[in-house]
């Protein structure tokens, strides 16, 4: 969920934040189809899907800031839309609001994009050190799961509460990282002996 929301003067809270906002959008292409199955692409340049998000206006100035969204919409000037770390000018094509209450007023809102603010992107930054290890375990522990044995399991699971009960793997000592290495020349260990028994099994002398 944006913990922070603005579009032109208005600054949404609460109720009013989104669970989710989109972003992103299409390529447009040319294609051209050649005897032979060749293709011949032309990029014809980006295509940024409107921005849509809902929400609920709730309180006793509900019904006003319902009101000031509609008017921005009938101006249908560019404005600026920031969350998070993204920003954009846009225009808003749709504001749709429903009366419950004078106090309790949910909306939806969509945004065509005038111009993304976030481009050009010149670096693209490496993913962290801890984040990058507990995605390879989960890729680990995925493909013990799908061996489904016994011993590889259980060494997997040593090697999971090892990484777990290091806070920082990107700044722990070496004696910290003792338990980490030893449950993984353990899980190594079980996968290599798991890999012998089914070699025999599958090529038998």
């Amino acid at each position: 969920m944006p913990v922070f929301l603005t579009l032109g003067a208005v600054t949404f809270a609460n109720f009013e934040i989104p669970e989710k906002i989109n972003f992103g959008g299409t390529q447009a292409l040319s294609v051209k189809q050649l005897v032979g199955g060749q293709r011949i692409i032309d990029a014809m340049g980006r295509v940024d899907d409107d921005i849509s998000w809902s929400g609920l206006f709730f309180g006793a100035t509900a019904t006003q800031r319902a009101q000031f969204l509609d008017q921005m919409r009938c101006l249908g000037a560019a404005i600026p839309l920031t969350f998070a770390n993204f920003s954009f000018q846009v225009i808003i094509k749709d504001f749709k609001c429903s009366f419950e209450r004078t106090y309790q007023m949910p909306y939806s809102i969509t945004c065509t994009v005038v111009q993304n603010l976030n481009l050009p992107l010149q670096v693209l930054l490496p993913v962290g050190y801890n984040d990058a290890i507990t995605n390879q375990l989960t890729e680990a522990n995925d493909l013990a799961f799908l061996i489904n044995n016994a011993s590889v399991l259980a060494a997997m699971a040593l090697v999971s509460a090892a990484i777990q009960n290091i806070p920082s793997l990107q700044n722990a000592t070496t004696g910290a990282l003792a338990p980490v290495i030893q449950s993984i020349l353990g899980a190594q260990s079980a996968v290599t002996s798991t890999i012998g028994t089914i070699s025999t099994r599958l090529f038998p002398l």
